[in-house]
């Protein structure tokens, strides 16, 4: 099967293209810079000629899977306007153009805002925190009213997304690596908020579930199916990198104290037999690997 993957760069973008070329797929990536493999081209979701040059280069496909995105967090990014909802509306304009091709897309569960009921369901008030949130929100409602007009879609909404190639900023790597080098690894409020991180290996396993079963208008979260908290979170670190690194409080507030973000993957695993293969231990263990390689 040909299919069609933006954000082939990104952290999940690129595992998802990585496991649908390891399953026998075909297929083309697009970012904003080409991704290196020969089916890969660079192109702005946001241009206006988008659909124009994305069908001059790359063969009419059979499936499209929206990874892509601007993740600029500020108020008045232009880029969150352009790439996130612009680019969405082209990317269903070139779907149509293919015939009413399916379409996946890669949403976030951050579009609830805060959780406000446990466990978190599909069916969450959506409430979101930050211009990139409220264009995954926009995005969505704009894969309903497409499977409205004989495009089938799915809205995938993905927890905490890690990987080997997560940026290094984010709180599962910082561990990693304060643990690897035996330093104190310091943990905000009382180290209380719960949050659930996949593997980005299985939300490449879920895309690659709801290809090849397209339903009109599927939203699904997708994640792991367990939370963990900051403060077990640094602990586990410690153990998993056998180190003597000590965990402490930083005393600073965690503004999100009270977050527990217990998400339900219930629909997915009835709906498109989703089941994550890779536990939070397996994700630390290979993300701690690529760290001291690259030490070594």
């Amino acid at each position: 099967m040909k299919v069609l993957v933006t954000g082939i760069s990104g952290l999940i973008g690129s595992a998802i293209g990585a496991h649908l070329r390891a399953t026998g797929h075909e297929v083309f990536g697009l970012s904003r810079r080409a991704a290196g493999c020969a089916n890969d081209i660079a192109a702005e979701l946001g241009s206006e000629a988008f659909v124009e040059e994305v069908a001059n280069r790359i063969p009419c496909c059979e499936r499209i899977v929206h990874a892509g995105a601007s993740l600029d967090k500020h108020l008045a990014a232009p880029s969150i306007a352009l790439t996130n909802c612009l680019g969405t509306q082209q990317i269903l304009a070139l779907a149509a153009r293919w015939g009413g091709i399916p379409v996946v897309y890669v949403s976030s569960v951050g579009v609830i805002g805060r959780p406000r009921m446990t466990p978190i369901t599909e069916n969450h008030p959506t409430a979101p925190a930050s211009s990139y949130h409220a264009s995954k929100l926009f995005g969505e409602h704009l894969m309903t009213l497409a499977s409205e007009h004989g495009i089938p879609t799915a809205s995938l909404r993905i927890t905490a997304p890690i990987g080997p190639a997560m940026p290094a900023g984010r709180i599962v790597p910082v561990f990693i690596r304060r643990a690897l080098d035996g330093q104190p690894i310091e943990v905000s409020g009382k180290g209380a908020r719960r949050q659930d991180y996949v593997d980005v290996r299985d939300v490449a396993c879920g895309v690659a579930a709801c290809l090849a079963k397209p339903q009109m208008g599927t939203l699904l979260n997708i994640g792991s199916g367990r939370s963990i908290s900051n403060l077990d979170l640094a602990r586990l670190c410690v153990q998993l990198c056998s180190s003597r690194s000590q965990v402490c409080f930083s005393g600073a507030a965690d503004p999100e104290e009270s977050n527990s973000w217990d998400v339900s993957i219930g629909c997915a695993r009835e709906r498109i037999e989703y089941s994550p293969a890779y536990s939070l231990e397996n994700s630390i263990r290979g993300i701690a690997e690529v760290y001291a390689r690259g030490n070594s």
